[in-house]
Order: C-alpha cells, then sequence, then structure tokens
C-alpha cells in the first residue's frame, strides 16, 4: 500500500477509535457495576432479562475489548507514519500531513491553524484553502518518493 493509503486507512481507524469511544462513554455513563448495587435487586443476583443491567455491562465489556484492538492496530502504524511524515523539510507540509491524517483535522480548521492569524483571512480564506490543497499535494509527492 502506498503512502497516502496508508495515511488514509490510518485515519479512519482514528475516526473509528473516536466512534467507539464515544459510545463507551454514552454506554458508561451513570453505569454502577453489579458488584456495588443493591443486593437486594433480584434482578441483579438473579439476573433477569428484562433488568437492562447486565445486557449493558456486556456491551461495555465489548465495547472495551473492541477499543483494545483498535488501540494496538493504531498503535502498529502510528510511530512508522509519524516517522516518515516527519521527513518533510517544508513545515506548512509537515503540518497539513499530520493535522489531516493524525489529529483529524478538515481543510478550514488546518487553513485556521497556518493563516488564521493572517489580518486578511477572512477576505481571503478562499485562497488559503487552496494553498492548505497545495501543500497537501505537494506532500503527498514527496512522500512518495520515500
Amino acid at each position: 500500500m502506498n503512502i497516502q493509503g496508508r495515511l488514509k486507512t490510518h485515519a479512519s481507524l482514528l475516526r473509528k477509535i473516536r466512534i467507539v469511544e464515544q459510545q463507551l462513554g454514552k454506554l458508561s455513563e451513570g453505569l454502577v457495576s453489579p458488584s456495588t448495587t443493591d443486593p437486594s435487586r433480584d434482578s441483579v443476583q438473579s439476573g433477569k432479562v428484562d433488568d437492562p443491567l447486565p445486557l449493558r455491562l456486556h456491551q461495555v465489556e465489548v465495547l472495551r475489548s473492541e477499543l483494545e484492538e483498535l488501540y494496538t492496530l493504531r498503535d502498529q502504524e502510528h510511530d512508522d507514519l509519524w516517522n516518515i511524515t516527519g521527513l518533510l523539510s517544508d513545515i506548512n507540509e509537515l503540518c497539513v500531513v499530520r493535522s489531516y491524517y493524525f489529529w483529524l483535522c478538515d481543510r478550514e480548521e488546518v487553513a485556521q491553524q497556518l493563516f488564521g492569524c493572517k489580518d486578511d483571512f477572512q477576505q481571503r480564506r478562499k485562497h488559503y484553502l487552496d494553498r492548505v490543497s497545495k501543500h497537501h499535494s505537494a506532500a503527498m509527492a514527496k512522500l512518495k518518493e520515500v
């Protein structure tokens, strides 16, 4: 797989991690494990189907397991891709590539990071967005050579 394909796969993996973390957070909100609940609750003790707690605990464990697998996959590629992108000598190209593929920023956010401090940013916004695209294209061309 070429470098751009690897970077896109890495970004997709990071998006998936973000989604699973959000799902896990929502599912875990206000969740109390059965060992700390009131022992007088028969449904927790007997595991009756009408009590959603055991099902919810199972879903949390499934998501945690999935997240661990995703973290492992991420870690396998992250350092290698980080070092490869670090070979870019142009700081703008490096910023664009890492912002897109490691921090999951869109073009607007990257333009704001790079050029938002310029007095004419609002008037020349489209120009700056085009510059971000040019930096990305140039960076991808250089990384293909690596």
